[in-house]
């Protein structure tokens, strides 16, 4: 299965991803890119687990973070970076990428 970026816009209360995310790639060739209100799938602890349990990579925009008044202490998973290695992952490391 090809490697799959799953870019997540919104927050928890508005979608849950992992339904999507379970049927179109396996765990280990999931990548959640979270930004604007995507963020906050990864500092509510509920949808962080759900999360999780389908991607397995999770990389949340550090200035949408900090722009929502959180910081990387806050993240119940994945990695806080920068819209460069975003992008980097985008171009060079999946194949194909989903908005959600």
């Amino acid at each position: 299965m090809p490697k799959t970026a799953f870019i997540v816009l919104k927050s928890p209360v508005e979608l849950d991803p992992t339904h999507l995310m379970k049927r179109l790639a396996d765990r280990q060739d999931a990548t959640a890119l979270l930004l604007e209100d995507g963020v906050y799938q990864a500092v509510q602890t509920s949808a962080a687990d759900r999360l999780g349990r389908v991607a397995g990579e999770v990389l949340v925009s550090h200035e949408d973070l900090e722009a929502r008044g959180f910081g990387t202490s806050d993240l119940k998973l994945g990695k806080a970076v920068g819209y460069p290695e975003m992008v980097d992952c985008l171009m060079e490391r999946t194949e194909r990428s989903i908005t959600l």
